[in-house]
């Protein structure tokens, strides 16, 4: 949706020049990801295909975790990136995560949104509440059906997207404010439309945490009890290598600790390190 033809726009080199002088890189970070176009396109050959596959229900997931460059700009007579449904929901996904702010403040501005607060989708007292499942799926439908599509069938997808990352971020709320009636609850949701064995094992942040790491680490043991009795993986490791019981590969203390290497996972792990997700993550999402 970016388009380099517009003079009176800055172009793209001198965006990414002025986003990435802001922060330090190592000389082994990746430090961009360009959504969609960086997988294989068609025609695919079949190991184009079976890496097509694989990386695509993953794509989301750095929106999620890294500070997110939003390319709003487009050609004239063209629609507006909001419109798009599926620039939706790479926006929504990145605002889902907080990953707005470092890169995207001037794309905010000029689409009258924010970070987070005001969000008609997205806010509070639609993630919040006894009724906030239902309540959020059905403004979440309501405001896709008033965008524009290729493919028709892409808004249902685009909904299963995003209650996806919306529920695991009302998960990451639940266990950090130590509420495990909530946890279940969501839990519960997950288990019931088939998201939870994806969820329970995608990190978090940026540390590569999930949400067991989080658990652990804020010693609450009914929460680690509910995540591990509903399927999460207690060998996961994050960006250290660490497993959910282990602080820089010592083991943690506490009984939430304990119970995670007394799970049958971590008791027949073979020291293999399972990372959260399939490939190594760069730095910066871009969308556009």
């Amino acid at each position: 949706h970016f388009s380099p033809t517009r003079a009176e726009e800055p172009s793209f080199a001198e965006r990414m020049r002025q986003a990435l002088l802001r922060v330090s890189l190592g000389g082994c970070d990746v430090v961009l990801f360009f959504d969609f176009s960086c997988l294989p396109q068609e025609p695919r050959s079949e190991d184009d295909e079976r890496l097509f596959r694989t990386c695509l229900p993953h794509m989301g997931v750095l929106y999620s975790m890294f500070p997110t460059l939003i390319l709003h700009e487009v050609p004239l007579g063209t629609h507006g990136y909001m419109e798009s449904g599926w620039c939706f929901c790479e926006f929504k996904t990145a605002q889902l995560g907080n990953q707005l702010s470092q890169y995207s403040s001037a794309a905010l501005e000029a689409l009258g949104c924010s970070p987070w607060e005001g969000d008609n989708v997205f806010d509070d007292q639609a993630m919040e509440g006894p009724r906030s499942m239902k309540h959020f799926n059905s403004i979440l439908q309501a405001e896709l059906s008033q965008k524009r599509f290729s493919c028709p069938t892409d808004a249902t997808t685009v909904c299963q997207i995003l209650n996806g990352f919306a529920f695991k971020r009302m998960l990451l709320d639940a266990i950090e404010a130590g509420d495990s009636d909530r946890v279940r609850e969501v839990v519960a949701h997950l288990k019931q439309n088939d998201l939870a064995r994806t969820t329970l094992d995608q990190p978090v942040n940026a540390v590569l945490e999930t949400p067991l790491h989080v658990a652990v680490r804020t010693k609450n043991v009914e929460v680690t009890r509910i995540l591990l009795d509903n399927g999460a993986h207690s060998t996961r490791r994050n960006l250290r290598g660490d497993a959910p019981s282990q602080w820089f590969m010592f083991p943690r203390c506490g009984e939430a600790a304990r119970l995670s290497r007394s799970s049958p996972a971590a008791k027949q792990d073979d020291g293999e390190i399972r990372s959260p997700i399939p490939e190594p993550c760069g730095r910066m999402a871009v969308t556009g």
